[in-house]
């Protein structure tokens, strides 16, 4: 039953949709991007256990690193906002949901459900996209590919991170009493 009522709030809302897939997709681009620059980085001829350290290649991985970190805490940041706009969108009819029978939890599922659906999306888009930006950047040429252990990393990572990271607005919006909101739109 939340899956269902997750797909019915997504369906319902498919630009909320779009900016859900958009957000991951973007997210997943950038890291995917950032993980081949280091990969081509460290694939250099100066890299190595008997190379001396390069001081460039050393600021670029510090630089890299602190990009991803923005990267992952903006997509949290808009994860969480896109619940929360999806919830107080969604208010009335998940009080006439739970009216008829839902639990908060039920209600909680179907809205990380709703979040889930475009970040599988997005994600699915994000890798080759990531693929894509980098080329780009690079003004062609060959393109090493990252270690797949670090892509599926990554995939996996959003997929089930940012769905989590909407769990506790969710919560917070299914346990509003049911009075107060019928009473609330009725007004």
């Amino acid at each position: 039953m939340p899956l269902l009522l997750g797909l019915r709030l997504a369906a319902r809302r498919p630009r909320r949709v779009a900016l859900g897939a958009a957000s991951a997709a973007i997210t997943v681009s950038g890291i995917v991007a950032v993980l081949n620059a280091h990969q081509r980085i460290n694939s250099q001829p100066f890299a190595g256990p008997d190379a001396l350290s390069n001081p460039v290649a050393d600021r670029l991985d510090q630089t890299m690193l602190v990009i991803t970190v923005m990267i992952g805490t903006l997509a949290s940041i808009n994860a969480i906002f896109i619940v929360w706009a999806t919830m107080l969108d969604a208010r009335r009819s998940s009080a006439v949901v739970r009216a008829l029978g839902a639990s908060p939890r039920q209600l909680t599922s179907a809205l990380v459900a709703a979040q889930a659906i475009p970040v599988l999306l997005g994600t699915l888009l994000g890798l080759p996209g990531g693929m894509l930006l980098f080329t780009a950047v690079r003004h062609g040429g060959s393109v090493t590919l990252p270690n797949p252990l670090w892509l599926a990393a990554v995939l996996l990572g959003t997929v089930v991170l940012i769905p989590a990271l909407t769990i506790f607005p969710a919560r917070v919006g299914a346990r509003r009493s049911l009075a107060e909101v019928l009473q609330a739109e009725a007004a």
